[in-house]
This record gives structure tokens, C-alpha cells and sequence, in this order.
């Protein structure tokens, strides 16, 4: 497993909120928040959810952000004050089996949000944590499962065998099953185990070219997905199949400066076929 220090972490954390923000505030749109008065936000990062989701509830509404790290939740504050809905939303250094062990009765939540949460490392089950939350629900009450599809993406297009290769070796990384009950591609399954209703699965696909009409693009691929890449690459690319000569090409592919650098490629795009999951207790 690897180990993130907390300038990474913030880093990652910022730059992965800008590039997402359009397609976090559409799955969020379809969750139907008006009307709703609590609303939890599990696993906030640095509050790109937990803004829109104020955004879609309404001045009414109440935001829990739930993080298990500080610093994170600071920079979810910072946000929330930014976009003028500070008052609307507050936060908790706590992870979701606390907050759902305490919702009972009228303190159950309207509406749950979890985005790239329910993931193995982060929690020891995923089933039963999809379970719990789901206990922490009002009847009626919606929980969204929101997940960036980070190892369905393109990010080398006209690269497909080298990058199944840097995605897997990046799987090997991080230590995440190659399949079963635990998979991160699961949500549907884990929303249907814990008896969920009118489950529903919506893929929201994030399209982006590195012009100056998108500029979240080069530093979420610079700060982000390049560092995260390489740095499997070396650490189990042989693990995944790939050669010596596999890593050299990754290193001139997907290094700034460099002749052969991919995001230089007159035409060169990335998609995250990102998805959202929607069962209402």
C-alpha cells in the first residue's frame, strides 16, 4: 500500500476537486436534494461534494462533511466559505461507521454522498459499509455512490496496451483485489445487498482537452495522474507485465518537457467514465 504525505494529499486533493467539479455538480443534480434538510457528506476530501450539495438542497438545508483527516476537512471549509454556503454546512473529524452508528430515528439523513469512498483500503468491507449507511437513511431518504472510475480511464489514447499495463501495475500499487466481493467496480452490487430500492446506475463521463477553455486538465494529469502512474510504474511495472523498454516509453510519454510528451499531441484527450449509483431506502 502506498504512503501519501500531506503536501501530496493537498495537492491531490485541490487538483482532482477542480478537474471534477463539472461532473461532480451534475451527479448531484440528480440526486433531487431540494426539499431535503440533512444531508451527509462521507469521506468530503476537500468539499468539492460537500459545496455542491449544499448548492442543490438549498439555504435549508444542513451539510454534515465527515473526513478522517483534518487537514482535508480544512480545506473543505475554505471551499465551502468561498462559495458563500458556509453557514449551511458543518464538519467532523469521524469516518462513516461513527456517523452511521449514531443516526437513529429523527437524526437519520435525507440524503448520503460518498464519493471515491467505498473502496477497498479505506474500508474493510465495502458491502457492509454500503449496509451501514444505508441504516442511516430517513425512509425515502437517497445514498449516492460516486466514483471517478479512475481504472476505466483513458489517458493515452493510441496507448491502450501500455496504459492497461500502468493501470494494472498501479492496481498492484495501491493493493486492490483483482476481483471479487471487494472490487472497487461493485457499487451496484453493494446497493442491491443492503436492500436498497430503484437502485440506479448513471455513467457521467468527464472529457477533457488540454486547451486553455479547460485549464484543470494539465495539472490534474501533471500533479495527479502522471507522478501516480510513473511511480507504480517503477515500483511493480515488471509486476504487471511491463518490460524495461515499457517504462522508459512511460517515462517519455507521460514526462513535460519531453519530445514524445502525450498531452502535446495535436488531439490528445482524456475521459473518465465516471458513476454515480442511486438507491433510496
Amino acid at each position: 500500500m502506498v504512503d501519501v504525505d500531506e503536501a501530496m494529499l493537498t495537492t491531490y486533493l485541490r487538483t482532482n476537486r477542480a478537474f471534477m467539479a463539472p461532473v461532480v455538480e451534475q451527479a448531484v443534480g440528480l440526486l433531487g436534494l431540494e426539499g431535503r434538510r440533512r444531508v451527509l457528506d462521507v469521506g468530503t476530501g476537500a468539499g468539492g461534494g460537500l459545496v455542491a450539495l449544499a448548492r442543490a438542497a438549498g439555504g435549508r438545508a444542513r451539510v454534515l462533511g465527515v473526513d478522517r483527516n483534518e487537514g482535508a476537512l480544512a480545506l473543505a471549509r475554505e471551499h465551502a466559505k468561498e462559495a458563500g454556503v458556509l453557514d449551511q454546512v458543518h464538519t467532523e473529524t469521524a469516518d462513516l461507521d461513527e456517523v452511521a452508528a449514531r443516526a437513529s430515528g429523527d437524526d437519520r439523513f435525507d440524503a448520503i454522498w460518498a464519493s471515491d469512498v467505498i473502496w477497498p483500503g479505506n474500508v474493510e468491507d465495502p458491502a457492509a459499509a454500503v449496509a451501514r449507511l444505508a441504516g442511516a437513511l430517513s425512509p425515502d431518504g437517497v445514498l449516492a455512490l460516486f466514483t471517478s472510475n479512475y481504472y476505466s480511464s483513458t489517458f493515452l489514447p493510441g496507448h491502450t496496451r501500455l496504459e492497461r499495463r500502468l493501470l494494472t501495475a498501479s492496481e498492484l500499487n495501491w493493493g486492490i483485489p483483482a476481483d471479487g466481493p471487494d472490487h472497487y467496480a461493485r457499487h451496484v452490487h453493494w446497493m442491491t445487498a443492503a436492500g436498497l430500492r430503484d437502485v440506479r446506475l448513471h455513467v457521467l463521463p468527464r472529457v477533457g482537452f488540454p486547451s486553455d477553455a479547460d485549464p484543470t486538465v494539465r495539472p490534474y494529469l501533471e500533479r495527479v495522474v502522471w507522478p501516480e502512474l510513473l511511480a507504480a510504474a517503477r515500483a511493480r511495472g515488471e509486476d504487471a507485465g511491463m518490460s524495461k523498454e515499457d517504462i522508459a516509453r512511460a517515462e517519455d510519454l507521460l514526462t513535460p518537457g519531453r519530445p514524445e510528451y502525450v498531452v502535446d499531441e495535436p488531439g490528445y484527450y482524456l475521459v473518465h467514465p465516471t458513476l454515480l449509483v442511486t438507491g433510496r431506502r
